[in-house]
């Protein structure tokens, strides 16, 4: 139950990301910092839910190493590559490639939205500072957290852990 409990804080801490991501091109520390504790106490609470432990760190590891040399390439921003990282945590080398594949699907779709809304210019006014707003004035600028995000929920649901821990839910509400 308490993975349950746990995992939806994560979940909704990728939300917060996302509209963060939107609203201001900005992805909090803490985001991370949350994402991170929360695998940390679900997997000392319920090994039995995760496997290895190696095989999480190693995801983790992976992700970072890939993110930070796009980083410094100036192709990902540093909020994106720490929450990124910390998902991969969750998500483990068993839905990495999943996890990739829908974030880069999702990715290309944000960024495809961005070359049009900087050609056209669809909004009047967007708010200061928000994503609408940068490519609307000329900036190259997608909010990854959203596809980092969409990447990881998909990749949950395929390594099994959200309908393992919904599975455990309807046992005990039964």
């Amino acid at each position: 139950m308490i993975v349950f409990v746990l995992l939806c804080v994560v979940l909704g801490v990728t939300l917060l990301s996302c509209v963060s991501d939107v609203r201001a091109l900005h992805i909090p520390n803490w985001h991370s910092i949350v994402i991170v504790g929360a695998f940390a106490a679900a997997f000392a609470l319920s090994p039995e839910s995760f496997g290895k432990w190696w095989i999480h760190v190693g995801a983790l590891g992976f992700f970072f190493i890939v993110t930070y040399l796009m980083f410094m390439a100036g192709m990902m921003g540093g909020g994106d590559s720490k929450l990124g990282s910390a998902l991969a945590l969750w998500v483990g080398l068993k839905g990495m490639i999943v996890f990739i594949f829908w974030m880069a699907l999702v990715g290309g779709i944000i960024g495809g939205l961005s070359l049009w809304m900087k050609k056209k210019k669809p909004f009047k006014s967007p708010p200061a500072g928000s994503w609408m707003a940068a490519v609307q004035e000329g900036k190259n600028a997608i909010p990854y957290g959203v596809a980092i995000s969409f990447g990881a929920w998909m990749a949950l649901l395929h390594t099994g852990l959200i309908t393992h821990q919904l599975d455990e839910l309807f046992k005990i509400i039964h």
